[in-house]
């Protein structure tokens, strides 16, 4: 009796199915947390900056906060979740949201199995949810506090339910665009192939109106926070097309993107992961010209599946291999496609296997899937665990600062530093200050009213951490001498002490 025949009894109740699940997942994601216990990326902490300081100073404004203006960047949905679990557990840490992710890890593996066995059969979905379940880089990202694990939790809702509550689907989907960026594209490619399917049906009427309400609501907000209301996917396209370059600023957004495709294309053409993309992509398109003729009644998890691969793909095939540790870092963004491709290749699988027949009509798929997991998490776990190194030097810096602190503000730029002031020393949030918002981004170069920025924020510590905090170095060390006074250096990083005497002579003079 194989696997699926002496689990299937368990799979006919709903509850153990979900509980079966979500053990089988927790289990690697567990063993990696103990393997690598530190928060090792950096945005995980400016998440966690932006959450923090919008629940305890910006919401009483209507907006979000961050002390290096990012706070509408990336997608709302996961600071406000992490905001409402920082208030309700009454705690600064991290460490709730990494938990709830660790459970999302569970549910969505749980969310995998139920599209796979309602798209094809319960056998399929669960060696999709098994698949999933040991993807080793969905195991590595869902224990830290990213926004990946939420945002797929949306859009995996939004497949289960596209044929059964279509409204509530689209509804899931645009808090997936919330969430993480890119699932503006994705869904955008999936709301034009439906439609194309099903034209105006009043499943894709439903969904679209769903997905719109949603979108709308943020959209508003967004105009009339930042004027512009597709703020996130805007600036993330133009960071990505590289409009923060020397040479791409100042250049609108589509001279950015011909720019960049003229540039990449060709590029990627001679590179055998660019060569990858590039075939993905035409793949891609390939076969969603096929499903338009075809009309699967799949249609809704093919096209996901095919966003992703068109949307994700770009953004960490084009680091191998000259870019491991950045590939590392963005492979998150294969996640998605994981996802809804362990469905599809494990439907493709059994059928070419049935269709074969004789022995290997058994061949033992689940302890494969099993060894390669072992043999991936083997790997994959000393890769990330030395990147545990950056947070804890950031941690070193804040605990020598912190010596030096006796009250008033703390200007430092890196979340990472904030977080341990906040966390390990109870700085208050209104104590903390970026460089971002110093006299030079307003365009003021009178050293008078640099003086008055660090009088009026009552400025005691200045870090100089990040680049960000250059050309407020620039101007006080000329313009302003021996207003910051050197205490003590760590791994590079530089902490002054505000010399109030010097301050208030050049607001005297």
């Amino acid at each position: 009796m194989g696997l699926s025949e002496r689990i299937q009894p368990v799979l006919s109740n709903p509850r153990y199915t979900f509980l079966l699940f979500l053990c089988i997942a927790l289990a690697p994601r567990m063993y990696v947390w103990s393997r690598i216990p530190v928060d090792w990326n950096s945005d995980s902490y400016h998440h966690w900056q932006i959450s923090y300081l919008s629940l305890k100073l910006g919401f009483r404004q209507g907006r979000l906060l961050d002390l290096n203006g990012c706070e509408y960047y990336w997608g709302m949905v996961p600071h406000l979740v992490q905001a409402v679990l920082l208030g309700l557990l009454n705690t600064a840490s991290i460490l709730p949201y990494r938990l709830l992710n660790l459970l999302l890890g569970g549910v969505n593996t749980y969310l995998v199995y139920v599209i796979g066995r309602e798209s094809f059969n319960w056998e399929v979905g669960l060696y999709a949810g098994l698949l999933f379940a040991f993807y080793p880089f969905a195991v590595v990202f869902d224990v830290i506090a990213m926004q990946e694990t939420l945002a797929l939790t949306f859009a995996l809702i939004s497949l289960r339910f596209f044929r059964t509550h279509p409204g509530w689907s689209g509804f899931s989907l645009a808090l997936a665009a919330q969430s993480r960026v890119e699932y503006w594209l994705v869904s955008a490619i999936v709301i034009v192939g439906v439609v194309l399917v099903e034209r105006l049906s009043s499943r894709v009427q439903s969904f679209f109106l769903g997905w719109l309400g949603v979108t709308m609501v943020f959209c508003t907000f967004f105009y009339n926070s930042t004027a512009n209301p597709f703020y996130p996917l805007y600036w993330s396209l133009f960071s990505a097309f590289g409009g923060w370059k020397p040479e791409g600023l100042g250049l609108p957004l589509h001279t950015l993107m011909l720019r960049w495709a003229a540039v990449k294309i060709p590029a990627w053409s001679i590179r055998p992961a660019g060569q990858a993309v590039i075939v993905s992509v035409i793949g891609s398109g390939g076969v969603f010209i096929g499903l338009m003729r075809w009309r699967s009644r799949r249609h809704h998890l093919i096209l996901f599946f095919l966003a992703s691969v068109v949307v994700f793909s770009p953004l960490f095939l084009p680091y191998y291999p000259a870019f491991v540790d950045s590939m590392l870092l963005m492979l998150r963004m294969s996640i998605p496609i994981a996802a809804s491709g362990s469905i599809l290749l494990c439907a493709a699988a059994f059928r070419v296997r049935n269709s074969l027949g004789g022995r290997l009509h058994r061949l033992p798929i689940e302890p494969v899937l099993i060894i390669i997991a072992l043999l991936s998490f083997n790997s994959i776990i000393p890769a990330y665990a030395r990147f545990q190194e950056a947070p804890e030097i950031c941690f070193e810096v804040a605990d020598e600062a912190f010596k030096y602190y006796e009250g008033g503000t703390v200007v430092c730029d890196h979340p990472t530093v904030n977080y341990r002031l906040v966390q390990a020393w109870g700085v208050r949030a209104g104590d903390l200050l970026g460089n971002h918002y110093a006299p030079h981004y307003y365009g003021m170069t009178d050293p008078i009213e640099w003086a008055r920025w660090f009088e009026r924020n009552n400025v005691t510590l200045w870090i100089y951490a990040t680049g960000r905090a250059y050309p407020v170095w620039t101007v006080t060390s000329r313009e302003l001498p021996g207003l910051l006074v050197l205490m003590g250096e760590v791994h590079g990083v530089r902490i002054y002490a505000v010399d109030r005497e010097v301050l208030e002579e050049a607001l005297s003079g």
